[in-house]
């Protein structure tokens, strides 16, 4: 049937015991779930209600009817199905239901559906339980010999609302159940929440665990991540282990010394006289009880100290606190609450509303305006919002409050001012600043100058950036941590590096400038990075890979220290001229492009080193970018290395001279040019210089088709590549021998040699070339026969070329001709239409996609055609 929307009645189902079951006796759990599953969808079927499938957990049901009676009926069908069945006596088959009337769009989400979810949280297995709304349309339409039982209003987590509940009764169900297991029927003061809970169930039970083992747990994270409302959640999930209680203590509006005994102690209904502590131990000792204090960061020691107390009392007593930082207790087990789920990469407003950020937004959005949804037109702009404000829940909530006035674009155009736009909360929380500014008042001084400092970096930075740029201390650094101000990333089991959530780095940003530090930092940063590119620069030749990394990993922080250069020529110049090799390799042509030719416009009468080496790095970039006014640029950046007298500098201009006159096609000139590079490169006693220079050479011979040479000199360079584990060398000596297969006319044999290649330079992030392997394997598979299959992967990398802004493959003369000779036919055999589709197709894969694809089928031909 068709999935309606609007009024309609849900039932959900699950089966109680069910995680136990899985664990304990997995083979008689799965076949008695198969049979459950064929029993529930036989009867929704047969009462006109549809699977929504992608809505369940596990062994969970949801399921939706347009008719309230037929809802009943169906539960009523598979209760007694159910009952009837014969059960492996380890797996009893107890299922319990909530049904509930309400409104609901195409998503199947909104308050609606998260009363009735709620609804079935607090019945127990073989229960039916009803809603008020849905009882009152049932009236005289209940299934024959079934009646209502009146079970009073109940508090359901998540929902201000009390719900008026009644249990489904027929004569061959079960009647006799233990009380509801809603928040009314259980000891605890836990705070009414006025918006339903998005997410974190798999947090949800790591917490839960936590608990059981451990008898002090902290939830540690920045403000506004939402520690109170999974502690809270967390508490109402542990009622049912904890007979005595879950007493919730709020902590934030205490100032004072001594009060927070006295406020567990009203929190535990105790007079706590004189002697509070000795109260409490008293009044707690033989229970099970769980107290959650809220917020202990300004009263870490006062916390430390009840706690310990507390836990003298019994060995079921239990603590859960949630703090920006540990308390720093004996035995204490710290728990840092992660952001909400983000999506990777662009995707459907189905496949995005999966993620909890967006569910958040979504579900806050419909709340400030009914008639919000998440659309094709606004699924990129909500998907941004919750990438920048990095999946943290207070900062999500305030944006989509905003959707009562403003389009998702809107709010996302105006982030830029977070701080004016992100207002509205409550208490503590009523504004994004206002949380922040809780967590920077608690700060020592110390610990306030490092963290308005590091608001320069751009992006994340290691401990050795910190030292030289901000002047403080491990021990600072490992404060700031401990309070959820500074992220600590691995990348390693050797490499550390930090970073500042987006939101706290805006705040920092500001707190600098107030606190006039900001143009001191930003020399200090500008100076440190200037001096590791130039570091990097130096080791280019001996530590190539290396270097490509460090930079890449900092290439934010280079970027915002050109930006503030631009006030000063010669330090730009300096900089970017240091960074044009990069640039190069890693295929930031157009990002490169503009910050080399802005340097060189406001030095242009410059005839320094630096003048030198930015000319000839953008002299490479243009070569690669398929621009003809790359040889004019080399031979200035010749004549000012003759000026300088840099041998090393000299030789690397002849190569770039050699290149620009490989891509005009002039190939025996650039075969004489590089072979002058190379009896320089000798000169130097480097190794890798000369198999550089000896790659060179290869590519003049393979673009004038000299197979006979080519292929015994790759193989020679690819062997030295290896042995030094430059995956440069490795990458073009394996693309000159795929060139020659081709060449010879073996295409199955040059698809295994070009995937192999298309590997290597992505191991040293060269996208073009990677594009370019992309290019050799389609024709491979196109003499071979898989013509759709070699114009998909040719229309996949013409698109990554064009998102690089290169043509430069295309303006390669021996390589258009080898296309010819490849790919032509393949489009006759498969005629207009069906080659134009298969491109089609290839543009709009996606690289990533692409790139897997086109290695799934190198693996898939590697039997027939690998080459040795």
């Amino acid at each position: 049937m068709n999935r309606p929307v609007g009024t309609m009645t849900f039932l959900f189902t699950d089966v109680e015991g069910s995680t136990r079951a899985w664990e304990a006796h997995p083979t008689e759990t799965q076949t008695a779930l198969k049979r459950h599953d064929e029993i529930v969808a036989r009867e929704i079927e047969a009462y006109n209600g549809a699977l929504i499938l992608e809505r369940g957990e596990g062994d969970s049901v949801f399921a939706i009817f347009a008719r309230a009676a037929d809802a009943v009926a169906a539960a009523v069908e598979i209760q007694r199905a159910l009952r009837a069945q014969t059960w492996p006596a380890d797996v009893p088959m107890r299922v319990r239901m909530a049904i509930h009337t309400g409104e609901a769009g195409a998503d199947y989400r909104g308050p609606h559906v998260n009363r009735a979810a709620r609804l079935r949280a607090i019945a127990h297995g073989e229960q039916i339980l009803i809603s008020g709304v849905t009882a009152g349309i049932l009236r005289d339409a209940l299934p024959a010999g079934a009646s209502l039982i009146d079970l009073g209003r109940h508090r359901l987590r998540d929902l201000s609302e009390l719900e008026h509940v009644f249990q489904l009764a027929h004569p061959e169900l079960r009647i006799d159940f233990p009380p509801l297991k809603s928040l009314t029927n259980f000891r605890q003061n836990l705070p009414t929440q006025l918006t339903s809970f998005i997410g974190r169930v798999g947090e949800q039970k790591t917490v839960q665990a936590l608990i059981e083992k451990h008898r002090v747990v902290t939830l540690v994270g920045a403000g506004g991540c939402g520690k109170t409302r999974l502690a809270i959640q967390v508490g109402a999930a542990e009622l049912e282990n904890f007979r005595d209680g879950v007493r919730f203590v709020d902590l934030a509006p205490l100032s004072g010394v001594g009060l927070v005994i006295d406020a567990i102690a009203a929190a535990l209904k105790i007079e706590a006289g004189l002697s509070a502590i000795d109260a409490l131990v008293r009044a707690l000792e033989g229970t099970q009880t769980l107290i959650i204090l809220d917020n202990c960061e300004h009263l870490r020691a006062e916390c430390a100290e009840a706690v310990s107390a507390l836990l003298r009392a019994s060995g079921d007593v239990r603590v859960l606190a949630t703090s920006r930082e540990p308390l720093g207790l004996a035995g204490e087990m710290m728990w840092r609450v992660p952001p909400l789920s983000l999506p990777d990469g662009e995707r459907s407003p189905d496949e995005v509303v999966k993620c909890e950020a967006v569910q958040l937004f979504v579900d806050r959005a419909t709340a400030a305006r009914a008639e919000f949804s998440l659309t094709s037109s606004n699924t990129a702009a909500v998907v941004e919002i919750c990438r920048i404000l990095e999946g943290l829940p207070l900062a999500i909530e305030l944006a989509a409050a905003r959707a009562k006035t403003l389009t998702p674009q809107d709010i996302r155009s105006r982030l830029s001012d977070r701080f004016r736009l992100l207002t509205g909360g409550r208490g503590r929380h009523q504004t994004l600043r206002s949380t922040i500014d809780w967590s920077y008042d608690l700060l020592p001084e110390n610990e306030r100058a490092l963290f308005r400092r590091l608001s320069v970096f751009a992006g994340g930075f290691d401990l050795q950036a910190m030292e030289a740029i901000c002047g403080d201390s491990l021990d600072t650094i490992e404060h700031l941590v401990d309070r959820s101000l500074v992220i600590v990333e691995q990348l390693s089991d050797e490499r550390l590096r930090y970073r500042l959530l987006e939101t706290l780095g805006h705040y920092a940003a500001e707190r600098v400038v107030e606190a006039g530090e900001e143009a001191d930092a930003r020399e200090r940063h500008f100076t440190y990075y200037r001096d590791v590119a130039e570091r990097t620069y130096a080791r280019r030749i001996e530590d190539e890979a290396a270097s490509l990394a460090l930079l890449d990993a900092d290439h934010d922080d280079f970027r915002a220290a050109l930006r503030w250069a631009r006030a000063r020529p010669r330090d730009l110049l300096r900089l970017a001229s240091a960074l044009g090799w990069f640039w190069h390799l890693r295929s930031y042509y157009r990002e490169g492009r503009a910050w080399l030719e802005e340097a060189l416009n406001v030095n242009a009468n410059d005839r320094s080193p630096d003048m030198a080496r930015a000319l000839w790095a953008l002299s490479m970039i243009l070569s690669w970018s398929g621009d003809a006014g790359a040889r004019r640029l080399a031979d200035r950046s010749l004549e000012l290395w003759q000026e300088n007298s840099e041998p090393l500098e000299l030789a690397l201009a002849l190569e770039s001279i050699g290149y620009s006159q490989f891509m005009a096609g002039e190939y025996a000139d650039a075969l004489r040019s590089m072979e002058d590079c190379l009896k320089q490169y000798r000169k130097f006693g480097s190794t890798k210089l000369v198999t550089r220079g000896r790659v060179n050479v290869g590519q003049m011979l393979v673009a004038l088709g000299d197979v006979e040479r080519t292929e015994p000199l790759a193989r020679e360079t690819l062997a030295e590549g290896r042995a030094q584990n430059e995956p440069k060398s490795i990458h073009y000596s394996l693309h000159y021998l795929g060139d020659c297969a081709l060449w010879r006319g073996e295409p199955q044999k040059a698809i295994g040699i070009y995937s192999e290649s298309l590997r290597a330079a992505l191991d040293y992030g060269n996208q073009m070339e990677a594009s370019t392997e992309m290019q050799g394997m389609a024709m491979g598979l196109a003499g071979s026969g898989r013509e759709e299959e070699a114009l998909r992967l040719y229309g996949a990398s013409c698109a990554r070329n064009k998102e690089l802004q290169t043509t430069a493959i295309d303006e390669i003369a021996f390589w258009v001709q080898l296309r010819e000779r490849y790919l032509t036919p393949a489009r006759e055999r498969l005629g207009p239409a069906a080659a134009e589709r298969a491109e089609t197709e290839g543009r709009a894969m996606g690289w990533a996609q692409a790139v897997a694809h086109a290695l799934q089928l190198a693996q898939e031909t590697r039997g027939t055609g690998q080459w040795h």
